[in-house]
């Protein structure tokens, strides 16, 4: 089984913690806009979480180098990262709406939410492929799309009145803030994991003290 590299799991920790603070945001928006959640705030944060640590994968996989060493460069390719996670997921909401004025999805829920699924797999995994060419790109890319529309509870229905779509506009500078979180958090978060391992292989190894005389 392949080991996980020190950079994908200061990234999915990073992205852990960037979740939580990006679902108390979120929470905090749409007490503001339309109507306060903060009884489901405890699934909201466990969802943010697990997000996060998917956008961390995904932003490991496709900027390695921001994860090691945390620069203004670094930083502007995690605000980068976390609008582009944004605008995959947005055809999502852009597709339930369509299917909701054409009235199919109360009548064919099931198909909603296949199209929601494979818009979010295709969206993500084709952002990470785009960035990375390569394999594990795209599959973190679209686990992170994927889990970004589970954490939002699925597509936003904008349709139904402007403070919904202001709520999916807000996800936008929360995704955002995310990203600019990641990059900030996981270099940090890297060099505790890479001390750690380098002063486990350099200990040298305990010997029995020889027999007394």
């Amino acid at each position: 089984m392949r080991r996980v590299s020190p950079e994908v799991l200061a990234a999915a920790l990073a992205g852990i913690l960037s979740g939580v603070a990006g679902a108390l945001l979120f929470a905090t928006a749409h007490a503001i806009v339309i109507v306060p959640i903060w009884d489901r705030i405890t699934s909201g944060l466990i969802f943010g979480a697990i997000a996060g640590a998917g956008a961390g994968w995904a932003f490991a996989e496709c900027y390695p180098a921001a994860i090691r060493t945390s620069t203004a460069r670094s930083v502007g390719l995690g605000a980068r990262f976390g609008a582009l996670l944004w605008m995959v997921v947005a055809p999502v909401t852009v597709a339930d709406a369509v299917l909701r004025t054409l009235g199919l999805t109360p009548r064919y829920e099931i198909l909603a939410v296949a199209v929601a699924l494979v818009l979010a797999l295709a969206g993500g995994g084709a952002l990470g492929w785009q960035i990375t060419r390569r394999f594990r790109g795209a599959l973190a890319g679209a686990a992170a799309g994927l889990l970004l529309v589970v954490a939002m509870a699925g597509p936003v229905p904008v349709g139904r009145s402007a403070r919904a779509f202001n709520i999916f506009l807000a996800v936008l500078p929360a995704a955002v803030l995310g990203g600019i979180a990641l990059a900030l958090f996981s270099p940090a978060i890297f060099a505790r994991i890479t001390r750690g391992r380098e002063n486990v292989t350099s200990t040298p190894p305990a010997h029995d003290a020889p027999p007394s005389a």
